[in-house]
């Protein structure tokens, strides 16, 4: 089954980012490294670290080609609505990722206008990452448009969930590209709140619940997520992917908190800030309980 990453690419996409020597050129810090590879949610310290990779490399946010919506995280968004002033292109939940891919074409000595065109080094470096760690012929990889409009990769579930494993445990991968993903995958563990928010979302609930494990976690849209963590008994590293048929998140996030639940990450009583992602009770307007999200395996 082939099905499109989405945002749940972002820590594999970020690998370039290491690999092409520009995250030590650049002397890019695990926050930023991590804003790289989440989808953020527009708070201040995520602007800050857009803002500061942007000015170590000498570009600017309007050199981001990622388009503009309103902050994701509720408080921010009414932050900025408070203030008036509108989204700009640093508010786009993958503004990180774009910085980053900018950061790779600075290094590279590319164009930075076209760092999103398929036959832009950044991309083809980005694509050939993907494959190695997803053990897939580049060729094979279906290559897509994103919402922010990089291309986006298409794997079959199994492919996608090695990619995960290895960035957790990269055990026979060469030197440098196992450098890399324990950078990527050090960094997020490091500073969950830049791969999604500070609050109320859920893969930097996880990353914060299940520091034990090693355990990296990552959504995307239209029902797809992804995770990597260590085997505690072998020590190797585990991926699992989930794609929701229909692209709903309501059935996505309780599945993946019953699945690690059932693969013994997370307690059967989880704490407060992991329920509203759990099967729960569905309630409306007025309060009233009118169905419930049941997970049956």
């Amino acid at each position: 089954h082939i099905t499109f990453l989405r945002s749940s690419a972002k820590p594999l996409q970020a690998l370039s980012v290491v690999l092409s020597g520009a995250a030590n050129r650049f002397e890019l810090t695990d926050e930023e490294i991590s804003v790289i590879s989440g989808s953020h949610g527009g708070e201040p310290i995520h602007l800050g670290a857009v803002k500061s990779i942007l000015t170590k490399i000498g570009l600017t946010p309007l050199h981001l080609r990622c388009g503009v919506h309103p902050p994701l995280d509720r408080l921010a968004r009414a932050a900025l609505l408070k203030s008036g002033e509108p989204p700009t292109m640093l508010h786009h939940n993958c503004s990180g990722k774009h910085a980053g891919m900018l950061a790779t074409a600075v290094h590279l000595g590319v164009s930075v206008e076209d760092y999103l065109s398929l036959g832009s080094l950044v991309q083809q470096n980005i694509t050939r990452d993907i494959s190695r760690f997803a053990d897939v012929d580049p060729e094979r990889i279906e290559i897509g448009i994103d919402g922010c409009s990089a291309p986006v990769h298409g794997l079959t579930m199994r492919a996608a969930a090695l990619a995960f494993a290895r960035l957790v445990d990269p055990a026979g991968l060469p030197d440098e590209e196992a450098a890399a993903a324990r950078r990527v995958s050090q960094a997020m563990r490091r500073h969950p709140e830049m791969v999604a928010a500070r609050r109320e979302r859920i893969c930097s609930e996880l990353i914060r619940a299940c520091t034990g494990f090693d355990l990296i976690a990552k959504g995307g849209a239209e029902g797809f997520y992804a995770v990597g963590w260590r085997d505690p008994e072998t020590g190797g590293g585990v991926g699992m992917t989930v794609k929701i048929e229909d692209g709903a998140q309501r059935a996505r996030d309780p599945l993946v908190i019953a699945l690690l639940q059932r693969f013994g990450l997370l307690p059967v009583e989880l704490e407060e800030n992991l329920r509203p992602f759990a099967p729960t009770v569905v309630r409306n307007f007025s309060g009233l309980e009118v169905g419930r999200v049941n997970i049956r395996m």
